[in-house]
């Protein structure tokens, strides 16, 4: 049951609306209440959708913290690949909130790291790190997010990027191949691009062009299934996407002082952490010339908590409250 130090928070994206109350017990974490998984295309608001949870749950509200996939500005937004326009202003108004915060989801992802138990994740690479520097959050799902997470004296600071849009950099000929035929289809091929679960078909696609077959649409399980099988051509698309991911988990670990440690997330990143853990993708992460010393030292893990948005969600409201 919730109470009233509980906040109502809400996991926004294109395809699915999760709400739950989220309520924080010290020394304990946040407890997960009531959780509801709800289809956008269903309702023609959030607002709509926020109704139905609170009215199946039957639970007040006072505080609503909601993390979204889009861009927030002025407490708003839009959401990227849905028609869904959520206002916290209004929200408070129409709703008698006392609080209301909207945050891109891929802040919540971020700030949720340190308030997760280690069950919470897999440890790939140990590394002895270091507690006062940056951890970089970060990996493919619909799109490539990348988030840092700065320690303070105070807590803890969301640094949201654009990182997901940095250029693919091939390395090897095959590599070299698939950027030369996704350039026939785009003016710039993005890491996003050729990592994420939006980018798969293009890649798929230009792959087939580089090995000159005919192209077949499947879905991303058969890919990894042929994949596994031994075909060159899936095989060739698994192992682009991978090195990608690995490749720029490196990068940005460099760029923004990540001793701290490196977290993949999103749901590209769980579906194919078996594939990271092979030698080439692992090689793209540890294999930094003169600074390879520095890259042993990074502990990176993969997170696979369902709730964590919605707890880094709860969490950013928290912040906000006492700062």
């Amino acid at each position: 049951m919730t109470d009233r130090t509980s906040i109502l928070a809400a996991d926004v994206g294109g395809t699915n609306a999760r709400f739950a109350y989220l309520t924080h017990r010290p020394t304990l974490g946040w407890d997960v209440d009531g959780f509801k998984k709800f289809r956008v295309r269903d309702f023609e608001t959030f607002e709509d959708a926020l109704r139905d949870f609170v009215g199946e749950v039957g639970e007040p509200a006072t505080k609503l913290a909601i993390c979204a996939a889009g861009v927030v500005i002025d407490n708003k937004v839009k959401l990227t690949n849905a028609n869904w326009t959520i206002d916290g202003p209004a929200l408070i108004k129409d709703l008698g909130l006392t609080d209301c915060r909207i945050v891109n989801d891929f802040a919540a992802m971020t700030r949720s790291i340190p308030e997760l138990d280690a069950d919470d994740f897999d440890v790939l690479l140990p590394g002895d790190g270091d507690p006062a520097a940056p951890i970089l959050v970060a990996g493919p799902g619909t799109g490539f997010g990348v988030g840092y997470l700065l320690p303070l004296a105070s807590g803890w600071h969301v640094m949201t990027t654009e990182g997901g849009h940095q250029a693919y950099a091939p390395v090897t000929d095959t590599e070299a191949a698939l950027l030369k035929a996704l350039r026939q289809d785009f003016d710039f091929v993005s890491l996003e691009l050729v990592s994420s679960g939006s980018g798969l078909p293009a890649v798929h696609k230009a792959m087939c062009a580089v090995h000159g077959v005919a192209y077949e649409d499947l879905p991303p399980a058969e890919i990894a299934k042929r994949a596994l099988s031994g075909n060159l051509l899936y095989k060739d698309i698994v192992d682009v996407r991978a090195c990608a991911t690995m490749g720029a988990m490196a990068d940005l670990v460099l760029a923004g002082g990540a001793l701290g440690g490196a977290v993949l997330a999103g749901g590209v990143s769980e579906r194919m952490v078996d594939f990271f853990k092979q030698k080439d993708p692992m090689a793209r992460f540890l294999n930094r010339g003169p600074r390879s010393d520095y890259m042993a030292r990074v502990p990176l893990r993969l997170l696979h908590n369902p709730y964590a948005p919605l707890i880094g969600a709860a969490a950013l409201l928290d912040d906000s409250a006492v700062s």
